[in-house]
């Protein structure tokens, strides 16, 4: 097969993929089915738009520097508590 071919094969195998995007989580399927993971993932715009609504503008709350995870965990669910 020639190089051309080959890659002709490839351009036509990753055309088949777009449009396409894989979503891999630790979660087990039998907590969270795979239209779940979707339909969560899709939902992280909310989050983030809620995070940059209380760290703008909007709440002004200062920016915080923790260290340690535990603190950075607790720090971010007060927030979204707050929210």
């Amino acid at each position: 097969m020639s190089s051309s071919a080959c890659a002709a094969d490839q351009i036509a195998a990753e055309a088949a993929l777009d449009g396409v995007y894989v979503i891999r989580t630790s979660v087990p399927q039998v907590q969270m089915s795979a239209p779940d993971t979707v339909r969560n993932y899709k939902a992280l715009c909310e989050v983030e738009r809620a995070f940059r609504s209380m760290k703008s503008i909007d709440l002004k709350i200062r920016p915080i520097h923790h260290r340690l995870p535990d603190r950075v965990r607790a720090h971010i669910f007060l927030c979204m508590l707050a929210y």
